[in-house]
């Protein structure tokens, strides 16, 4: 009982770890885009056709989009708003694991320790397991779909097939067709483990295939470009998917992208790996019971397309996470027995402290060393009128246009759509008005005009 109130309470500790200084590190990367497509539907009233600056932005559907609107009801517009969805999912998806390792095992340790083994997989507790990107809501919303699709095809409760088509949908309005890819091959694993071929015409199967598709087109449907917004759903899939026809490039793939997938797993990969070597030497063999079996064959299908895609970056298989701690966990516990256990457990603690020391330490240093554009968003704010209209012609430093949203109260956008703009901001080499300022924001100059008279 003690061992398991040590990890419920590192897995609580470990959701805290998140939260020192969240909003003092500034949106990097995609955080920026997915909040003002948020922004700027807040701001319109537009919750169907997601807008960046103005222009229609097509590349992602909005549902992330919403989940930050719904967030900002309760949290003033800041880096929480937007980082506490993913916080959220994070914390649900431990939650999931939990419930679905207790219906296969029946087993508290192994069912915490998964839960434990997925927030200290160091991709999730130092980088994606709290950052506004879709990928940790997308596993949440995955392996809830996987859920169902166990429960639905495996324990014979059809319904469940049917919400799974339904999760689907959802899964969709996230990030578009990786979500039916990972329905469809979870699917075709789970009639392949069978060898129950018949099950490919499954009527259960086939309608919640079609239901996955309602929600999304009632969806586009409502979008100002219904055809080409598919067309670029469907180009970014296929995108990420893409194979090589040069071998070497190919090749280097099959080494790197497993040498990338073992090292955002860790510490639990490693310690997989030293069991299962250990067992080898040892000439133990390792009985593994049909569930984990099912388990790997459902990852190792799912991560097929990746793996052969000369372009996957490691995120893409994040949605594979959860089924992944479960079975690292059944190992640790099943092979490694109670040093092992101990040993994860210890090594959780050390992760857990060191995410509390980025926050209080690291973050602090890190904006000190780089060129902050928030503090440039309120430096502009400081030297222009704010009441007068401003464009933001840079997309690309797209972070200091959020700022001065969120400081504004309005939503900026390109000067195509604020053609009688009084102040502009730009990246670009022509001179566009009256220089009032210049950002060099580590080589690359931001400036900030006003229209002359």
């Amino acid at each position: 009982m003690d061992r398991l109130k040590s990890i419920i309470f590192l897995i609580l500790l470990g959701l805290l770890s998140f939260f020192p200084n969240i909003n003092l590190y500034e949106f990097r990367g995609e955080e920026s885009l997915r909040v003002i497509v948020a922004y700027e539907m807040n701001d319109s009233g537009d919750y169907f056709q997601p807008h960046f600056l103005g222009d229609l932005y097509f590349n992602k559907p909005p549902l992330f989009n919403w989940l930050i609107l719904v967030s900002s009801k309760f949290i003033p517009w800041s880096e929480l708003t937007a980082r506490i969805v993913t916080i959220v999912s994070l914390a649900l998806t431990i939650l999931l694991i939990y419930i679905f390792s207790q219906r296969l095992f029946k087993d508290k340790t192994v069912s915490l320790l998964s839960g434990l083994v997925y927030l200290t997989f160091v991709d999730i507790l130092f980088w994606y397991g709290y950052l506004a990107e879709i990928d940790v809501t997308l596993a949440f919303f995955v392996f809830l779909m996987f859920i169902f699709q166990y429960i639905g095809y495996f324990e014979n409760k059809k319904l469940f097939i049917l919400l799974s088509g339904f999760v689907a949908g959802l899964g969709f309005l996230l990030k578009g067709f990786p979500a039916y890819l990972f329905w469809g091959l979870t699917f075709i694993s789970f009639i392949i483990y069978r060898r129950n071929w018949k099950d490919l015409f499954n009527v259960y199967i086939w309608t919640a295939g079609f239901s996955a598709l309602v929600i999304p087109v009632i969806w586009i449907l409502n979008t100002d470009n219904p055809k080409f917004f598919l067309q670029r759903l469907l180009f970014e899939s296929l995108n990420r998917t893409e194979g090589s026809s040069e071998l070497t490039k190919l090749l280097l793939h099959f080494i790197e992208y497993p040498l990338l997938n073992f090292k955002q797993l860790l510490p639990a990969s490693l310690i997989v790996l030293i069991l299962l070597i250990i067992a080898y030497k040892n000439k133990i063999k390792i009985q593994f019971p049909s569930q984990i079996r099912l388990l790997v064959f459902v990852v190792l299908i799912n991560y097929m397309p990746y793996f052969l895609a000369v372009h996957s970056r490691g995120r893409y298989i994040i949605p594979l996470f959860p089924i992944i701690a479960i079975i690292f966990a059944y190992i640790i516990s099943n092979t490694g027995k109670d040093k092992w256990i101990k040993i994860t457990v210890l090594t959780a603690s050390f992760l857990i402290i060191t995410r509390f020391l980025v926050g209080y330490i690291g973050f602090p240093l890190i904006m000190e060393k780089k060129a902050s554009r928030k503090n440039v968003a309120y430096d502009i704010s400081k030297t222009i009128d704010l009441s007068k209209k401003i464009a933001c012609d840079c997309k690309s430093e797209k972070t200091v246009c959020v700022y001065l949203d969120f400081i504004k109260g309005k939503a900026l956008k390109t000067s195509k759509h604020i053609p009688d703009w009084e102040y502009l901001i730009d990246c670009s080499n022509g001179k566009k008005g009256e220089l009032l300022k210049g950002y060099d924001l580590h080589g690359k100059m931001l400036k900030l005009y006003k229209r002359k008279k």
